[in-house]
């Protein structure tokens, strides 16, 4: 009977714990969070504060920036840095050597597929191995740019706090909302 009970705990215990990793982050003062507003350039840095009427966050040199809570704000809070978060230059150096293999690569592809470099298409006027000319560093810019764009910082999107508010509702009549989004 004793481990029927603790195989039931067990199972019900299952599902719960699946849940919890699927929640939304915690929002609170001094985490790490990136803010857009429609109609607004987004600004990371640490959230100073929040309430129903905005959201107000401080950016790495010291200043704050406030976003009023209108249909549209998001806030994602920081999933830690990426690979390349902190160095991307070693990034970059990766994806030009890793894009000139390819391009090596892709070039041996092309002269084979002309039947090789001894081949009679091969002994024209321009030599197949020129073919290396283009691919090695169309692949080198390529890898470049793929190295520069991979491994940003990670951002989770947040569930804004509900919203409650008091005000005139256009009729000159005093009236309370909750705002909660899903």
């Amino acid at each position: 009977m004793k481990l029927i009970c603790s195989c039931f705990a067990l199972a019900l215990g299952l599902p719960l714990g699946a849940l919890g990793a699927q929640e939304t982050p915690a929002v609170a003062a001094g985490t790490r969070v990136r803010v857009t507003a429609p109609g607004r350039r987004g600004v990371v840095g640490s959230l100073e504060a929040i309430d129903s009427a905005t959201i107000v966050v401080r950016r790495a040199n010291g200043t704050t920036a406030a976003f009023p809570r209108e249909r549209g704000t998001q806030l994602d809070v920081s999933g830690g840095p990426g690979s390349c978060s902190t160095d991307r230059g070693r990034c970059v150096i990766l994806g030009l050597v890793g894009g000139a293999a390819v391009g090596v690569l892709a070039g041996f592809v092309s002269v084979q597929s002309q039947g090789g470099a001894n081949s009679p298409s091969c002994s024209g006027d321009i030599p197949c191995t020129l073919v290396y000319v283009v691919t090695v560093p169309v692949g080198a810019l390529v890898g470049a740019i793929v190295g520069a764009g991979v491994g940003g910082e990670r951002w989770k999107r947040a569930d804004l706090p509900p919203r409650l508010t008091l005000g005139p509702d256009g009729s000159g009549r005093l009236a309370l909302g909750l705002s909660v989004g899903f």
